[in-house]
């Protein structure tokens, strides 16, 4: 059997069209003419209808295509959009880091000691300049910068920056031996022994050969009763000392000295000293005073002693080795009284006799008398 409603076909017993389900009327099925061109009508109704689905599947499809499209031109569009935004972030991210680092300290610095070594000089200066700008108290800058100063012949610049950097940073080698470098070729000896008196133990043994040490003296200054022999100790080798007894100032032009100095005189004497090592580099000044009192001798002994003498006895006068004897009879001997040379005969009658010694320096010793009675 067939739905008059909608043509299809269902097994005898069915209520309700499987498709439709318009209620099945029990009717006898007649082919007549009107059944005919209904059924055709309904086969038209039902090839439309399949065909609207089918075109309608087909727009569907198209839509669902046109949407795929859609979302992959979006898609691809944002990730376009991604790919831009990232390499322009790049871009800039690689702009910044090269800015940062053109403008940084440690750049400025590279470029400025690449400079100094191929000798371009002029555009060392500028970028160490801007170096400086980023970091002005660092040492490292400011003794480069004094370096191509130094290399621009501008000795008076380079010296200021120098002096500047060894007071900021006293620790700091580079800057000291630059700095003595500049000192020395400027022949300024004495400002190398300054520099170097204030500098630390550590500095002194790196620039040693630019420390000249005072020499010590075998006998320092003091009282003294007796000639004295000097000597300079603790001489480092080409090392020169020169002095003078006067008190005044030592220089090249004093008393070099080759040997020990002999101080005989008496009196106060200060000596005053320095030395020079091999790169003419001076010591400080030395001094030492001494004060040389020379003592007399002992008074002569005479025989025979006091008394009174039958007989005439022989005067015998001794005095300590070196001295010579003077003597006098009843007065204090001189050194315009007579010269003992031996024995004295014993004079007639009451007398004092007298005597002194002279050493060599002409020290006098105090008088030794002795009274004698000698009546014929």
């Amino acid at each position: 059997m067939k739905c008059t409603n909608c043509g299809a076909e269902f097994e005898d017993g069915t209520l309700f069209c499987p498709k439709c389900g318009k209620e099945v009327q029990w009717v006898p099925e007649y082919h007549t003419l009107e059944t005919i061109l209904r059924q055709k009508e309904l086969m038209e109704q039902e090839k439309k209808k399949k065909e609207l689905e089918a075109q309608k599947e087909r727009e569907r499809q198209q839509r669902k295509a046109e949407q795929e499209r859609r979302r992959k031109r979006k898609k691809n569009m944002i990730l376009g959009s991604c790919a831009a935004v990232v390499v322009v972030a790049a871009g800039l991210g690689l702009f910044f880091v090269y800015q940062t680092q053109h403008n940084s300290f440690d750049f400025q610095m590279a470029q400025a000691e690449t400079k100094f070594s191929n000798k371009n000089y002029e555009d060392a200066l500028k970028y160490v300049q801007q170096a400086l700008a980023l970091r002005p108290d660092s040492a490292e800058a400011n003794i480069l910068q004094a370096k191509i100063y130094l290399k621009n012949e501008d000795e008076a610049a380079a010296l200021d920056i120098l002096l500047e950097v060894v007071k900021e940073f006293p620790d700091n080698t580079s800057a000291y031996g630059e700095l003595l470098r500049l000192y020395e070729n400027q022949e300024e000896y004495e400002k190398i022994r300054d520099l170097m008196a204030n500098a630390s133990e550590e500095m002194q043994d790196t620039y040693q050969s630019y420390v000249c040490p005072l020499p010590t003296v075998s006998q320092g200054g003091g009282e003294y009763t007796e000639a004295l022999s000097l000597e300079f100790n603790n001489l480092l080798e080409g090392t020169q000392v020169y002095y003078t007894l006067d008190g005044s100032k030592p220089d090249t032009s004093s008393q070099k000295y080759e040997g020990p100095i002999s101080l005989e005189e008496e009196g106060k004497i200060t000596l005053k000293y320095i030395a020079y090592n091999e790169k003419n580099i001076p010591s400080e000044v030395g001094e030492e005073t001494y004060q040389i009192t020379y003592e007399a001798p002992e008074k002569p002994l005479i025989s025979p002693s006091d008394g009174q003498y039958e007989y005439a006895e022989q005067i015998i006068v001794t005095a300590q080795d070196g001295c010579d004897i003077y003597y006098a009879f009843d007065e204090e001997p001189t050194l315009e009284s007579s010269k003992y040379t031996g024995p004295i005969a014993m004079p007639t009658g009451e007398h004092t006799f007298s005597a002194i010694a002279v050493d060599e320096r002409g020290k006098i010793s105090p008088v030794s008398s002795k009274m004698y009675v000698y009546y014929n």
